[in-house]
């Protein structure tokens, strides 16, 4: 049902619907381990820009060792295999990153 009317008050909150995505919250393991994974993979693809692979990828490797260790994430830890892809791309994508910013310059 769509509400046309300005008034927040007037519109009917379904409990069922998912948060819309500028408050949804990580909350689980698995999730920040799945970001980690997308992270480590964007350093790879972007080494060549000057510095946003190895950021990405230096992030990647935070957040699949916070994903890993940290007490306040809910949820069962990740896969040992995810937990080193995550790493794993990171580590790729900052050494590559390296390596290129060291052969342009």
């Amino acid at each position: 049902m769509t509400v046309t009317s300005s008034n927040v008050d007037t519109h009917e909150l379904d409990e069922n619907m998912p948060p819309t995505w500028w408050k949804r919250r990580i909350r689980t393991r698995a999730q920040v381990t799945e970001i980690a994974v997308m992270l480590g993979a964007l350093s790879i693809v972007s080494f060549w820009a000057a510095g946003l692979g190895i950021a990405a990828g230096l992030i990647a490797v935070v957040s699949a060792l916070w994903a890993d260790r940290s007490p306040d994430l809910e949820g069962e830890r990740a896969d040992h295999w995810d937990l080193a892809l995550a790493v794993g791309t990171g580590i790729i994508g900052i050494i590559v990153g390296v390596g290129f910013l060291a052969m342009v310059s």
